[in-house]
């Protein structure tokens, strides 16, 4: 898949501030993607909080209506694709001698075609004094959503 931008990605996040633009996106996707819904209900998601978990259903839902619309078309989604890129990530984090998630987050970064899109996840996970997201569900964050970037890059 070709490269999607920051201004692809901005505009999404726009239309999303809209709340029925957002619930109504939501509708669509997961009709027309039910197998990312059982994705996103799965078992290790339970470690996620409530915030976190809207949070990753949000991201979800910018990476595959910005890839829409930067290919034109509805982009392809496996559940077995997913999975694999998510056993990769997984790998990357476990084998690195590091407990420092910035160095693991470089090595995703390294000659990477969807960079603005896993920046957006990077961003929207970073913690500060108002985060949401705890330093558990960021790991869960990042992996699950930089699998799905993966897999839509792969297939389309």
């Amino acid at each position: 898949m070709k490269p999607i931008h920051e201004e692809v990605i901005e505009s999404i996040i726009l239309s999303f501030e809209a709340e029925a633009n957002y619930l109504s996106a939501l509708d669509q996707i997961y009709n027309q993607y039910p197998e990312l819904k059982s994705y996103l209900d799965q078992e290790n998601y339970t470690l996620l909080t409530n915030e976190e978990l809207a949070l990753l259903e949000y991201l979800v839902m910018v990476i595959i209506k910005s890839s829409e619309e930067g290919l034109g078309t509805a982009p392809k989604i496996e559940l077995s694709k997913i999975e694999q890129y998510e056993d990769l990530n997984w790998e990357i984090v476990n084998n690195n001698n590091t407990k420092n998630f910035k160095k693991i987050l470089d090595k995703y970064f390294e000659n990477y075609a969807q960079e603005d899109l896993l920046a957006l996840v990077e961003d929207s996970t970073e913690t500060d004094d108002e985060t949401i997201v705890t330093t558990v569900g960021r790991e869960i964050l990042v992996v699950a959503c930089k699998s799905l970037i993966d897999c839509l890059d792969d297939l389309n």
